[in-house]
């Protein structure tokens, strides 16, 4: 679950936001049919909650102060996704005119919000309702209130029970997303405090440089020791999901923007070459050049078919006439080590991935320029994916700087992997 688990008081932090826009409760108050006090009370509580001033009050009005305006414009972005989220389901045709032009706190509570996401990911309920003091029941009620609420259908039954339909999934997505910027908000603003607050969500595909990825880890926490960094391993589809839902803040590994991921964005950092690996002491590790049919006689450790990899490994032996024998499959890099340390096995990786084992020792690479053209030639490029509409804080920017940084000191970055990051970069 995320750090911010209370569920947020939509009518609050609106009025916060009116407040900014305005700059004054006076103003904020006759544009939102409220109250002074109630408005100033809001205002009040909500800096309390949040533990830092959002404004800066003097005679001629309310204005935000340097943490305030980060949060306002987290604010903002909060309350579009919202908007556009309900004017999106109440548009079609046939739906309520009075509904439609109905601000999002007069339609959803914080709790509803909450709930719909969780009703979302239903093995994760319980949890989510453990987290939140509710039952479960009661939790999955809420999300049900809100068809009422809209007029809209959001579940259809199942053999499993009622679960969220087309509509419902979208706008469990949108809460998702909006709830993130009110989490950055309140982690940013902080971002200097001991308190910390702020946690930072990156996924790592397999292979996508280890050494490279704990060496920009390493400097960022040594410069934001307030911030949490939270990495996170998976597949590159579960992985793309998780961006799209707001679930993670970027990807970093392999590059490969499918067509239908309109909503993401690349930046390559570097091009990896493969080299061929075994353990110090092998028959071939001495040996100034290792020859083709030497290589087949060994049997090697190798990831599952259809992987990049693989396809290289088999590609080295295309048209020789002879093969090894690819008795073991592991796509895990760490058994791939052990099992070469172990044994006279051999494996082929990315050197970014093994740089500190060849730098220690550990392993060695094995050389054959007759494969040195499978090795180097249309390797993927790899680097960080994110949102397209990504708007990071200061310490996601400091962490994307660590990593390029950290890849063009390794002397990984290409001339052509900083033109497709303009290319990316201007769409």
């Amino acid at each position: 679950m995320p750090p911010f688990l209370k569920a947020p008081n939509l009518r609050h932090l609106r009025m916060v936001q009116i407040v900014g826009k305005l700059g004054g409760v006076s103003r904020a108050s006759r544009e939102l049919h409220s109250s002074q006090p109630t408005v100033t009370q809001a205002v009040a509580n909500h800096e309390i909650d949040v533990g830092v001033k959002l404004f800066d009050r003097c005679v001629t009005g309310t204005y935000p102060t340097t943490g305030g305006q980060q949060y306002l414009r987290r604010l903002d972005r909060f309350f579009d996704i919202l908007d556009t989220a309900i004017e999106q389901i109440m548009a079609p045709s046939g739906s309520e005119p009075s509904l439609r032009i109905l601000p999002v706190e007069r339609l959803v509570t914080g709790t509803q919000l909450r709930a719909l996401i969780a009703a979302s990911h239903q093995s994760q309920l319980r949890a989510t309702a453990r987290s939140l003091g509710r039952s479960p029941t009661s939790l999955f009620r809420s999300a049900r209130t809100l068809e009422r609420t809209l007029n809209k259908p959001l579940f259809e039954r199942t053999l499993q029970g009622p679960v969220l339909n087309r509509t419902g999934q979208c706008l469990a997505l949108a809460f998702q997303r909006a709830l993130r910027e009110i989490e950055l908000a309140r982690g940013e603003i902080h971002i200097t405090k001991t308190r910390g607050g702020l946690e930072l969500i990156v996924g790592t595909l397999p292979m996508a440089g280890s050494h490279t990825l704990a060496e920009a880890a390493r400097r960022f926490v040594t410069a934001y020791p307030a911030v949490t960094l939270r990495l996170v391993s998976g597949g590159y589809h579960k992985l793309i999901t998780d961006l799209t839902q707001s679930r993670i803040d970027m990807i970093f590994g392999r590059l490969g923007k499918p067509d239908w991921a309109q909503q993401i964005q690349e930046e390559a950092l570097f091009r990896d070459n493969y080299c061929l690996l075994a353990r110090p002491d092998h028959p071939l590790a001495g040996k100034n050049q290792v020859t083709i049919a030497e290589l087949a006689y060994f049997q090697w450790v190798v990831p599952p078919r259809g992987t990049p990899r693989r396809a290289r490994i088999e590609a080295i032996f295309a048209g020789t006439g002879t093969s090894p024998r690819f008795h073991i499959e592991a796509s895990s890099p760490t058994i791939s080590r052990t099992l070469l340390l172990d044994s006279d096995t051999i494996t082929l990786m990315p050197q970014s991935e093994v740089r500190q084992d060849i730098d220690l020792g550990t392993l060695v690479q094995l050389r054959c320029t007759n494969v040195d053209h499978v090795l180097s030639c249309h390797t993927p490029y790899k680097g960080v994916t994110t949102r397209s509409d990504w708007l990071p804080t200061e310490a996601h920017t400091a962490f994307v700087d660590s990593l390029r940084q950290v890849t063009a000191q390794f002397g990984l970055v290409r001339p052509l992997a900083r033109a497709r990051r303009r290319k990316n970069a201007g769409h």
